[in-house]
């Protein structure tokens, strides 16, 4: 019988060669935010390469360029906003959702507590509102008001650069600003006042947050990648919203963000609270109701046409079992 030794095995162990790892080009929706820092955990614990994937990330400038960017094959996989995602597809960009894990949209207006009082429809109508023309929040108010049957008259809108609207809420040069509530409501929170949030979701408008999607040829030609990716990223979320504080403390040394610690954790916090738990067998599903209530309001609004199969824009074949 051939007998090895202890030491001669180990060194047969050692003198394997690495497993090859595959490189994914990662498209993100934005600049580096709290929200990434399930991205910061992957890396650094290694899911990813528990996949075989050797993950690539670049910051964005919207989810609405990263779309179009991913459907002409400058990344394999993009962590962008759904909607922006669906007038993509649409519009003939190859690419296709593969999991919404932020099935609450977070567009709202977003005012100071004590200084306006947003609880009604009519109530939104007395108020000065910034909102920066283009991308999500003009599409977020267009629906708004198709639903709720408003002329655009009845609001009183003010365009300002995404980089203002902060600047003139606190400054009170105007009264309200359209955006991400949760993001908004940390940042008035860390000057020590209350945020006072009307929440679109609650007025008619079902808009799909945050997901991934993939460029369709990457998705045909490396079904295990897209696989293995949302294995591990659905490990690093579960790591993440177990101890929030950690992972901010990792996010910001890594990733270098300018939030403080308070304000990172209230961020990441905010859009936890509109997600699917990682910890569930849910996380990720989509649904053709989901998909048909959204497009059907992108239709109604001229955004999308009205001759499409939801199943071209989704599916749920990826995800992890």
């Amino acid at each position: 019988m051939l007998r090895i030794s202890a030491y001669a095995l180990a060194a047969m162990v050692i003198s394997q060669p690495a497993l090859a790892l595959e490189p994914v080009r990662l498209g993100l929706d934005w600049s580096y935010l709290p929200y990434h820092a399930p991205l910061v955990i992957g890396q650094e614990d290694r899911y990813f390469e528990e996949e075989g994937i050797d993950l690539k990330m670049e910051p964005g400038r919207g989810s609405g360029s990263t779309a179009i960017m991913l459907g002409e094959g400058n990344y394999d996989i993009a962590h962008i906003n759904t909607t922006n995602a669906a007038v993509a597809r649409s519009k003939g960009v190859p690419i296709r959702t593969v999991a919404v894990y932020q099935t609450k949209t977070a567009a709202s207006f977003i005012g100071i507590a004590g200084k306006v009082t947003l609880d009604s429809v009519d109530a939104i109508k007395n108020y000065r509102i910034g909102s920066t023309p283009g991308g999500s929040d003009q599409l977020s108010l267009r629906i708004f008001r198709a639903v709720n049957n408003l002329s655009e008259m009845d609001l009183d809108v003010i365009s300002l650069d995404a980089n203002a609207k902060q600047a003139a809420l606190l400054s009170g040069s105007i009264d309200v600003i359209s955006g991400d509530g949760f993001a908004y409501a940390a940042i008035i929170r860390g000057t020590g006042q209350e945020p006072e949030i009307f929440a679109l979701a609650d007025y008619g408008v079902p808009l799909l947050g945050f997901g991934y999607s993939v460029n369709a040829r990457f998705a045909e030609s490396h079904p295990q990648l897209v696989e293995g990716f949302l294995r591990a990223m659905k490990k690093s979320w579960q790591a993440a919203v177990a101890d929030v504080p950690a992972a901010c403390e990792r996010a910001r040394a890594t990733l270098q963000l300018t939030h403080s610690q308070d304000a990172c954790i209230d961020y990441f916090n905010g859009l936890i609270e509109l997600s699917v738990s990682p910890d569930s067998p849910e996380w990720g599903q989509q649904t053709d109701e989901m998909w048909s209530n959204l497009l059907g309001k992108l239709a109604d609004v001229g955004e999308v046409g009205t001759d499409y199969a939801v199943s071209d824009f989704y599916t749920n074949d990826y995800l992890p079992r």
